[in-house]
């Protein structure tokens, strides 16, 4: 009897394990699926940070380009203008030089009327010293022009377009 009451005190004992065992794995399967749940808000969270975050680089990525074309197309149409106007200068000036080639053959028709002052060879008529001089004068302008120009126009492009990615849409601030 001794040993049947051995024998039913350690039935209780292991009945008694085994429950509280049934409870602790209880406890710890509802405390994972706590902290499962827990887990996927985390990673849903960090998911739609990370989607937003890239909506802003692609925004400002946008932003940056469309800056940039605007700046390319602003730049091409000055360049275009300047171009048009050093034609138009050029122009001009062959004009200038043609009257001014007219002026000089008038005055070396009345020079050649002129007797001659001993043996030296005649100097060149004003009108064409003046005409070569403003032929000179007109290459040099025309070569700095360009020059000045075309620095100005690269100048003003690189900073606006230094500025347009820069300023604005800053991201990296999230």
């Amino acid at each position: 009897m001794l040993a049947e009451r051995a024998w039913i005190a350690a039935l209780a004992v292991v009945g008694a394990l085994l429950a509280v065992q049934t409870l602790r794995l209880s406890r710890e399967r509802e405390s994972h699926a706590a902290t499962r749940a827990e887990f996927a808000q985390v990673q849903a969270r960090a998911h739609a940070e990370a989607r937003a975050l890239e909506a802003a680089y692609r925004a400002e990525e946008l932003r940056r380009r469309k800056a940039q074309e605007e700046i390319v197309y602003d730049h091409e149409t000055k360049l275009a203008q300047a171009q048009a106007a050093a034609r138009a200068a050029d122009s001009a000036a062959a004009r200038l030089r043609e009257r001014l080639a007219q002026v000089a053959a008038a005055a070396g028709a009345s020079a050649s009327d002129r007797p001659a002052a001993g043996t030296s060879a005649p100097a060149p008529a004003p009108a064409d010293l003046h005409a070569d001089v403003q032929r000179r004068l007109d290459e040099a302008v025309r070569t700095i022009a360009r020059f000045a120009d075309d620095a100005a126009l690269a100048g003003a492009t690189c900073e606006r377009s230094y500025d347009a990615l820069t300023s604005g849409g800053d991201v990296d601030a999230h």
